[in-house]
């Protein structure tokens, strides 16, 4: 029963021991975040986050109202 006692002892304190460094490691690093409206993040020059009609050159609209946007816009504001 003593060993037993003992091996659980040693677990903990390992786990212990193993949980503070790890705080260390991450406690030295640098922050990630930012502060929001002051500091702008970096948006990669594929992002396609604004939503626009595409038209042809012809100025021709690109729609072919399959109804797709309708279907997955979540607050249900595209009616075709």
């Amino acid at each position: 029963m003593k060993k037993f006692i003992f091996i659980i002892k040693e677990l903990f304190l390992i786990e212990i021991i193993s949980g503070m460094i790890l705080t260390l490691k991450h406690f030295f690093k640098r922050k990630v975040t930012i502060n929001y409206p002051f500091e702008k993040g970096y948006l990669s020059p594929r992002f396609r986050g604004e939503h626009a009609l595409r038209r042809y050159e012809s100025g021709e609209e690109r729609c072919i109202a399959c109804k797709l946007c309708e279907a997955v816009c979540p607050a249900q504001a595209i009616n075709i």
